[in-house]
């Protein structure tokens, strides 16, 4: 059984932390998931002409991630509340966005919000999000473009690897099983250029780079702050660009689509599903082990921990894993068929499950799998 619903990702400075997970308590939001991360922005120039010979340095902003599954009627409530809680319209305090979703099973009792109070739609549409797995340590060169070319404000989190790295044998210590996870969303015109401009900075089309992959997105409202160059004006050009957003009541002046150079290369897309599994620590081997049976053979996997704002024990174990699965839509059915036979939705794993839809995405495939 399938239900959609909305997940509400926000990612907020590390010092409004505190500020948001109180207004969870006030408004009765009784699980959300928190991950560690951070957004990387440009430093200030030094002198000019050193300037000249190098690129911008990058400081990392520490932010916390946070993931609530919510009723889509609910998905405008919540939007405001973070946003009023985080002061999103502050540049650099931080980003918003909705996805839909179908959640696999029976939802858990509390675990997606809902809430009675109406609220008018807020947030930006025509946006697309980008996900994308590289091995540790080659995210900063992809980020430090995106923030030169203003295209959007990144936030890196860490995960490992399976998958290429281990039917390599001996050879798979050419390949970091530590990875880092980036993501970005960007005006929807935008996301092709995007894509390919990342596919080419971080060499994915070469084995073990990773993949990467876009995602719709329902509506969002995002930070702006690229980078701590101090003011020359009365206004900031991060208060500009998010005075402009308010002014014309959406995002399409920001489209860059024409400051892309074109690719002669011919890629070769695949489009699936994104299916996320979050269970219990140290469970998530097993499960992914199990997957390998119909043909599931890598995937990202990331911890977080599940937080209960209630006065009662939470039913989950706090410290959790988060497995993002990209499969093709064909072999959902057979991938549902083997969480029901590891009693992955038991008390045992208390596994939690759904799928997003991805139309577009890219990894290395050999030449033999692209004859298939």
């Amino acid at each position: 059984m399938k239900q959609k619903m909305s997940r509400i990702t926000a990612i907020v400075h590390r010092d409004l932390t505190e500020s948001v997970i109180s207004a969870f308590k006030k408004n009765g939001i009784l699980y959300y998931h928190l991950e560690q991360g951070r957004y990387p922005v440009l430093a200030k120039r030094g002198v000019w002409f050193l300037d000249f010979y190098q690129n911008q340095s990058i400081i990392d902003t520490p932010v916390s991630i946070f993931e609530i599954l919510c009723e889509e009627k609910s998905e405008n409530f919540l939007l405001a509340l973070i946003r009023d809680s985080a002061e999103l319209n502050v540049p650099g305090h931080g980003s918003v966005y909705s996805e839909s979703i179908d959640f696999i099973g029976e939802t858990p009792i509390g675990y997606a919000f809902t809430s009675k109070e109406k609220r008018e739609p807020i947030g930006f549409t025509g946006l697309t999000g980008i996900f994308c797995v590289l091995p540790r340590g080659s995210a900063e060169p992809i980020a430090r473009l995106v923030l030169q070319n203003g295209i959007a404000v990144p936030t890196i989190s860490f995960g490992t690897g399976t998958g290429l790295r281990d039917r390599l044998g001996l050879l798979r210590i050419t390949i970091p099983k530590e990875k880092e996870i980036l993501k970005l969303v960007v005006h929807s015109s935008d996301s092709e250029h995007v894509l390919d401009f990342m596919i080419e900075v971080g060499r994915l089309d070469l084995p073990g780079r990773g993949f990467i992959f876009e995602f719709p997105v329902g509506k969002g409202l995002l930070n702006t702050k690229v980078s701590l160059e101090g003011p020359k004006q009365a206004a900031s050009m991060d208060q500009i660009i998010s005075a402009l957003d308010q002014l014309y009541g959406n995002m399409d002046w920001r489209k860059k689509s024409n400051q892309f150079r074109i690719s002669t290369r011919h890629r070769n897309y695949f489009e699936g599903v994104n299916l996320v599994l979050n269970c219990k620590e140290e469970m998530i081997e097993f499960v992914t082990s199990a997957l390998r049976k119909v043909g599931v053979t890598s995937s990202t996997i990331s911890l977080n921990r599940l937080s209960h704002t209630g006065n009662t024990d939470s039913v989950f174990t706090p410290a959790r894993e988060v497995a993002t699965v990209l499969i093709p839509k064909k072999n959902l059915t057979e991938v549902i068929e083997v969480l029901n036979e590891i009693q992955y939705f038991s008390s045992s794993f208390e596994g939690i499950a759904y799928t997003m839809e991805i139309p577009r995405a890219f990894s290395y495939q050999s030449k033999k799998s692209k004859s298939k």
